[in-house]
C-alpha cells in the first residue's frame, strides 16, 4: 500500500512539473513574439494541469496574438467559470475579442465572446458588435441567440428607426418558437411607433401571421373561444392574404368545435377564396368540407 502511495505521489509530482515546464517555455516564447510556439506550450500544459486558472488566462493572449479568436474566447469564458475572482480580468478579454472578432469577421468567435460576456457581466454594455452578433445569429437560425441578443442591440441601437427594424427581426425570431404572445407586443410597438418606415407594413403581417399562430395554439390546447378572438385578428387589414385564408380556416375549425355546421362551412370556403388549386391551405379547407359531406366540384 506504502509503495502504490508512493508512485502515486511520484506520477502527481511528475504532471506538476511537467505543467510548470510547458508554462515556463510557454512564457519564453510568448515574450519573444513566437505566439504560436507559446499557444502549443500553453496547450501541453493545460492537459498536464487542466484546472489552472493562470495558464487559462495565457493561453487566451497567446490565442489572441495568433488571431484564434474562436479559442481565446472559449478560453476566457471557461477562466471565469474555474476562477470567479478574475471574472473581469476574462470579461476584459472577451471584449478585446469581441472588438478583434468584428474587425476579422470572425462571426462565430464574436457570438462566443458576446454569450460569454452576457454570462459573466450580464451589465456590461455590449456595444456596436452585438447587433451583427444578433442577425447573424438569426441568420444561422440559432434562435436561443437571437433572442438573447435582439432585444438587447435593439436597446443600444443609434436610432430609433434601427432600434425598431432589429424589434421588427426579434418579433418574428419569437414567431418562429411560437412565442406570439411576447411577438404581438412587439409587432404592436413597432406598427405604433412608426420610426421604421421600412417595415412598419411587414410588422403589421408579422401580427397577423402571430395571430393566427396564436389561435392554432389555443385551439389545439382546447379553447376555442381563445382561438376565435385571435383568428379574427389574423384576418385585420394589413395580413397577408394566406394568412387570411389560414385564419378563415381556423374559424371553421371553431365553429366546428361549438356545434355550428353551417357556420364552419361558410369559413371553409372563405378558406378557399384566392387560393390555387392543390395548396395546402386549399387542400385542408376541401378535405373538411368533404369531411362534413358537403364537398364542392372540383
Amino acid at each position: 500500500m506504502r509503495r502504490a502511495i508512493t508512485v502515486l505521489a511520484v506520477l502527481l509530482l511528475a504532471c506538476t512539473r511537467s505543467a510548470a515546464n510547458h508554462e515556463e517555455l510557454g512564457d519564453r516564447s510568448y515574450a519573444a513574439g513566437a505566439y504560436p510556439d507559446a499557444l502549443a506550450e500553453y496547450q501541453l500544459g493545460l492537459r498536464a494541469n487542466a484546472g489552472s486558472a493562470t495558464l487559462l488566462a495565457k493561453l487566451a493572449a497567446a490565442a489572441m496574438h495568433t488571431e484564434d479568436y474562436d479559442l481565446a474566447a472559449e478560453s476566457y469564458r471557461t477562466l471565469a467559470q474555474r476562477d470567479r475572482s478574475r471574472a473581469e480580468e476574462a470579461a476584459d478579454g472577451l471584449d478585446r475579442v469581441a472588438r478583434a472578432a468584428l474587425a476579422a469577421n470572425d462571426r462565430t468567435a464574436l457570438a462566443s465572446a458576446l454569450t460569454g460576456l452576457r454570462e459573466i457581466a450580464p451589465r456590461r454594455p455590449l456595444g456596436r458588435y452585438v447587433a451583427l452578433a444578433a442577425l447573424d445569429a438569426v441568420d444561422r437560425s440559432d434562435t436561443a441567440e437571437a433572442r438573447a441578443l435582439l432585444p438587447v442591440a435593439a436597446a443600444t441601437a443609434v436610432d430609433a428607426a434601427r432600434a425598431d427594424s432589429l424589434l421588427f427581426v426579434y418579433g418574428m425570431t419569437l414567431v418562429r418558437v411560437r412565442e406570439c404572445s411576447t411577438a404581438v407586443r412587439v409587432f404592436e410597438g413597432v406598427v405604433r411607433r412608426q420610426r421604421a418606415v421600412a417595415v412598419v407594413e411587414s410588422a403589421r403581417e408579422g401580427l397577423g401571421l402571430c395571430a393566427l399562430v396564436a389561435g392554432q395554439i389555443a385551439l389545439e390546447q382546447g379553447h376555442p373561444a381563445d382561438a376565435e378572438g385571435w383568428f379574427r385578428r389574423a384576418t385585420a387589414p394589413g395580413a397577408s392574404p394566406d394568412v387570411v385564408r389560414g385564419a378563415f380556416l381556423g374559424l371553421g375549425d371553431v365553429r366546428l368545435a361549438q356545434g355550428d355546421i353551417a357556420g364552419a362551412m361558410e369559413s371553409y370556403q372563405q378558406a378557399l377564396a384566392g387560393g390555387t388549386p392543390g395548396d395546402t391551405i386549399s387542400q385542408r379547407a376541401q378535405e373538411k368540407l368533404n369531411a362534413l359531406g358537403k364537398a364542392e366540384p372540383e
